[in-house]
């Protein structure tokens, strides 16, 4: 993208005649009543120049490619490739795939970040963004009417069993990789991150507060009067790991969940986003002396890709022994072992050296 124009966007349309400078002046005193509007956005809410005139001029100005987005133009399911709270968050809407490649129309392509969160996400499917933009109120429109269709919501109103039952199985379906249950000053706030992102997922009453960590302290095996930051297991949902860490902070004591899904499908490589270069990737991990550090942020996809690694090297003239906590994907022809209470790191690393291994994988999964 060119963002190298000759002036603001405002002083360019007035040089294209599609806007006055009487307009531009409108705009600016409406943008001081709703700073968070955009000069375009604004002229657009205006009527100040016709909207497909005034989006084709914002892209050749940008050097994008522009749409007046609708909800007819949307050929796919939104959720199939990111979370309505990321295309929220970062209003952003794929709207069409052909092949690998994948257009994705946006508010303001400007937001390197927004852009950059929903091409990682499409990367990490094996698909090739193509970029459009287009008006944010076009964006807000088509989420909410797809929004009733695409989501699932906690409910609030059941008994404390069934409210804390509700949180968990509404973030697996969401497909988050962690809860966040944060007692407020009047609130309890809950949160999931999805597709690495942080979103709001409900404001639960004050009052509820102390059952639901009762709840939560009796389902993951914890102390119940202890205030003290403890961890705990929930394994009462047969497709899923929870990893349960509590702290006490000043409005109670806050609790993550971290979601970890057995026995997940492996992903090629090439699905990753790992070019489809066979000469590279051997380079890159079939190595006979070298260590491989895979360090990413929360849900960014650090055991997708160990795992995808790992299955590309497993062969059976090579000893490939993992140490792991948790094993979460059982593979054929590996040595898996699972670190728990009274097995650490240390003790099996030691042992494994001595079992002639030819790769090692060193896996802890602490969110």
């Amino acid at each position: 993208m060119d963002t190298k124009r000759k002036g603001p966007i405002g002083v360019e349309l007035v040089r294209r005649g599609l806007v006055s400078e009487e307009d531009i002046n409108k705009a600016l005193d409406y943008q001081r009543e709703h700073p968070d509007k955009r000069i375009i956005e604004i002229i657009n809410i205006l009527n100040l120049c016709d909207e497909y005139a005034l989006i084709e001029a914002l892209g050749d100005i940008l050097d994008e490619k522009s749409i007046i987005l609708t909800k007819s133009d949307v050929n796919l399911n939104i959720s199939d490739y990111i979370s309505m709270d990321v295309a929220r968050q970062n209003k952003a809407i794929p709207f069409e795939i052909v092949g690998n490649k994948i257009k994705v129309c946006f508010a303001d392509t400007l937001n390197k970040r927004a852009v950059d969160t929903v091409r990682l996400i499409l990367l990490n499917k094996g698909l090739i963004m193509e970029r459009y933009i287009t008006f944010e109120k076009n964006i807000d429109d088509i989420l909410e009417s797809f929004e009733g269709t695409a989501s699932e919501n906690i409910n609030s109103n059941a008994d404390t069993t069934g409210l804390v039952d509700s949180i968990i199985k509404t973030a697996m379906k969401k497909r988050a990789s962690d809860i966040h249950i944060e007692p407020l000053e009047n609130e309890v706030r809950v949160r999931y991150r999805i597709d690495g992102e942080l979103v709001n997922a409900a404001k639960i009453s004050k009052d509820k507060q102390s059952q639901i960590i009762g709840r939560l302290k009796a389902i993951s095996n914890m102390f119940q009067e202890k205030q003290e930051s403890q961890d705990g297991r929930i394994i009462m949902y047969p497709d899923y790991n929870i990893r349960v860490s509590s702290q006490k902070n000043i409005y109670g004591e806050k609790f993550v969940l971290r979601l970890l899904k057995k026995n997940l499908n492996i992903r090629g490589l090439a699905d990753l986003g790992f070019p489809e270069d066979e000469k590279l990737i051997k380079s890159s991990f079939n190595k006979r002396n070298s260590i491989t550090i895979i360090a990413a942020p929360t849900g960014e996809g650090k055991t997708t890709t160990l795992y995808s690694i790992i299955d590309y090297l497993n062969r059976p003239e090579i000893n490939i022994t993992t140490i792991e906590d948790p094993v979460e994907i059982r593979i054929p022809g590996l040595n898996q072992i699972e670190i728990n209470e009274k097995l650490r790191f240390s003790d099996s690393l030691r042992t494994v050296l001595r079992q002639d291994p030819d790769i090692i994988l060193l896996r802890r999964n602490k969110g």
